[in-house]
């Protein structure tokens, strides 16, 4: 019966040693798309340097102060397509409008995300703002940038609606 639970631990130990392989290597794979996402929102801020033409995200403070918010309602959690994020609360220097990391310093937190991501996990759904008819993220930036990344048309989102007079 020991021998039984010696292979049994030995097989689990070789299991435990692959999986931890494979995660290692996603964790490669996730690093290196993360610098090529940042190079090319480096390569369009170059451009917009040319053309004088931004691509950044709108900054809710901004939109804010241009209009008159009379009362702000909870919508509750909804399914938003990724395009209509538009803006940011605080964080539209670390993303371009294309959600790709600007600064180098979030790659830790984007490649654990997207880790999370890959190996199915759920994660909770981000916080938006919808003010007109633009969501802005207060939290959850990276997982939009992932989702993105992943190639996905939506994210679970915590909605609360700015109305304006």
């Amino acid at each position: 019966m020991y021998s039984n639970l010696q292979l049994t631990h030995e097989a689990y130990q070789q299991a435990m040693g692959a999986q931890t392989a494979n995660i290692n290597a996603m964790r490669d794979r996730l690093i290196r798309t993360f610098w090529r996402l940042r190079a090319a929102s480096q390569r369009q801020r170059f451009w917009e340097r040319l053309t004088g033409r931004p691509s950044l995200l709108l900054d809710l403070n901004e939109e804010k102060a241009k209009t008159a918010v009379t009362t702000r309602h909870h919508e509750g959690i909804q399914t938003i397509s990724l395009n209509r994020i538009v803006g940011s609360e605080g964080r539209q220097n670390d993303f371009d409008a294309n959600f790709r990391p600007r600064q180098a310093n979030g790659r830790d937190r984007w490649v654990s995300v997207a880790l999370m991501r890959a190996l199915g996990k759920s994660l909770p759904p981000v916080s938006l703002v919808l003010l007109g008819d633009a969501y802005f993220v207060r939290d959850g930036h990276h997982r939009i940038s992932v989702a993105r990344a992943r190639g996905e048309l939506d994210i679970e989102a915590e909605v609360i609606r700015w109305q304006t007079a």
